[in-house]
């Protein structure tokens, strides 16, 4: 069949109701269906559509218009849409079921087992999956939302919903992971009710019901539960209070705060105070006092001010 090309058509209705565009929008289709009783352009069959530099891709597609104006108003791509942009030497690429791209406010909605990314020299940089995403050209914010997975670099992420910040030129400056958040960054694990991470400086932040599970400078692992955490990955240095616990070997210390440093040769965690009314037990034994220091290598314990020991079964 013939394709068809509307791009005439809709520039004609800019032109006369006065309306200005940096860009036209460009519409091609097997066969097109134009309803004025409410106000709608069907298109059937290997649509396209260009509108300045983002291309879309679908079998059927509906082309809204303002009934006020006649205005393009929305598009909605259906049956398994594919969208593309190339901006700044990056690509950006939508897989859904349904795609809208809301003209007048600069809102792109997928909707069905989505797939978004953002490639840069055939290396993805981002990849997000799931139910549903939405992006604001505007504010650059993408919000996902139902079984989120994202792939950023060296880190993946788990939520209910997430929230992507963009600088100008595309790249993360932020993550807010919000619902049974998870972090994952090679060895280290973050687990939250929300997680913030800030690309900017490298630094995650998590509130409520925190547990991290990190690497130590002896190559063992340190559990950290608290309700709330900040992780700064240069420094490697973990800061937790409230409710705060760890447990490493056969140590588990208890307090209202705690920071973890790291060595200085390895960056590795290597060392955990405990300030505050504070208390370790290891081997039976059970030691309060004001500050606690725990080093994992080597391994060790000391316990400064008020301090207090019970050693059970004693003869």
């Amino acid at each position: 069949m013939k394709r068809r090309i509307i791009n005439l058509i809709l520039i004609a209705m800019y032109i006369t109701t006065g309306i200005c565009y940096a860009g036209s929008l460009t519409v091609e289709s097997d066969s097109q269906e134009f309803k004025d009783s409410d106000k709608k352009i069907y298109l059937e069959g290997n649509v396209k559509v260009k509108n300045n530099d983002a291309n879309v891709m679908s079998p059927r597609a509906v082309v809204e218009l303002d009934p006020k104006n006649n205005k393009v108003n929305k598009v909605e791509f259906k049956n398994n849409a594919y969208s593309w942009q190339l901006k700044d030497g990056k690509k950006h690429e939508i897989k859904a079921q349904i795609l809208k791209m809301s003209l007048l406010n600069k809102v792109f909605t997928a909707e069905g087992k989505t797939i978004s990314s953002i490639t840069e020299k055939d290396k993805p940089v981002v990849v997000v999956t799931a139910d549903r995403q939405e992006y604001n050209k505007t504010t650059n914010m993408m919000k996902a939302s139902g079984n989120v997975n994202i792939l950023y670099k060296d880190v993946e992420t788990f939520s209910t919903q997430a929230f992507v910040y963009l600088n100008d030129k595309n790249d993360v400056k932020k993550i807010d992971l919000v619902g049974n958040a998870r972090l994952h960054q090679k060895n280290n694990k973050i687990n939250a009710n929300k997680v913030s991470y800030d690309n900017i400086k490298e630094e995650a932040v998590a509130i409520g019901n925190v547990y991290t599970d990190l690497t130590t400078e002896d190559n063992k692992r340190v559990e950290i539960w608290s309700d709330y955490q900040s992780y700064n990955r240069k420094a490697n240095f973990v800061n937790a209070s409230g409710k705060t616990k760890i447990k490493y070997e056969d140590y588990l210390a208890t307090g209202p705060k705690v920071n973890v440093f790291s060595d200085k040769k390895t960056n590795k965690l290597n060392e955990a105070v405990f300030v505050g009314r504070s208390k370790i037990a290891t081997k039976g034994r059970t030691i309060e006092a004001d500050r606690i220091t725990i080093t994992m290598n080597p391994k060790d314990f000391k316990a400064e001010g008020n301090v207090k020991s019970v050693i059970p079964n004693v003869n």
